[in-house]
């Protein structure tokens, strides 16, 4: 049983190692495609973990059991889930997660008698070698973390940010370059510079225009909502970690009270391609 054990927990460090250092950085950072991703990559992962144990016959007890469900859970917040999310917001799955592995290893008295067995021969049983590594390392382990908490950061100072930097004089977008000064909405200006009566639902580019829309509601959903909320409110899910928090599209005193041609610079060019001070 034993050996089995054994056996089960190296095969179990190997695959995670193996899919980490291998696997994963193929999908990193950019996705090959719907197929071949890190989430199908992950669900190998965890396939083999579960075949090697069916195949092998080595039935794992229930406290690594347990353990592999848990660290299976932090593993996937951790490391496979993209975009990378917050700390509290990996403590917050990782409760969920915990209590969840929680029910399971208590669904009934034997499981979790058979879960609570090794812990028990640790502390008071015939885990000798267990009890004296685990306990007197604990102390330690507790006082590293506290002093590295604790231990004074020389960090430069924080750099004043602004909401709405000054644009540059032109931007390049596609290998065109615009002087964003002069630039114009075609939707908005014909081709002598006037302003067309209707715009552009009620006229002939409509269809056309309505096809920019769709794909930049694309791009929003896979690059912007994480922090401007799908409710374009500033309020995505990684919002709190930003000071100024990020831009309410909705309110009247942001986009609307922007010029065309400063918009269309902060969105063609992103977060990367906008002044150090800028959010």
């Amino acid at each position: 049983m034993k050996n089995k054990a054994g056996i089960s927990v190296a095969l179990l460090v190997i695959t995670y190692a193996v899919f980490h250092f291998v696997m994963f950085p193929i999908f990193s950072p950019k996705e090959p495609g719907w197929i071949l991703n890190r989430y199908v990559c992950f669900l190998i992962m965890v396939g083999v973990i579960i075949g090697y144990n069916v195949i092998l016959k080595l039935k794992p007890p229930m406290f690594l059991n347990a353990t592999t469900v848990w660290l299976t859970g932090y593993y996937f917040y951790d490391s496979v889930l993209a975009p990378h999310i917050p700390f509290t917001l990996l403590v917050t799955y990782m409760m969920l997660w915990s209590i969840g592995t929680f029910l399971y290893i208590t669904q009934d008295p034997v499981t979790f008698k058979e879960f609570r067995r090794p812990i028990v021969l640790m502390l008071v049983g015939e885990y000798k070698l267990a009890r004296i590594i685990i306990l007197g390392g604990l102390p330690f382990l507790v006082g590293f973390v506290t002093y590295n908490a604790m231990l004074p950061k020389f960090e430069e100072p924080v750099e004043l940010r602004t909401v709405h930097p000054a644009p540059p004089a032109t931007t390049k977008v596609h290998g065109k370059m615009y002087t964003l000064e002069t630039a114009t909405n075609p939707f908005r200006i014909d081709e002598q510079d006037k302003y067309k009566d209707s715009f552009p639902f009620l006229d002939a580019d409509k269809q056309e225009y309505m096809k920019y829309v769709t794909e930049g509601g694309t791009i929003f959903f896979q690059n912007c909502h994480y922090c401007h909320g799908d409710q374009l409110n500033g309020l995505g899910m990684f919002s709190h970690v930003f000071n100024p928090t990020p831009a309410n599209f909705v309110d009247p005193g942001t986009i609307a009270m922007l010029r065309e041609s400063f918009l269309f610079w902060r969105v063609s060019k992103g977060g990367p391609g906008l002044p150090n001070e800028s959010t």
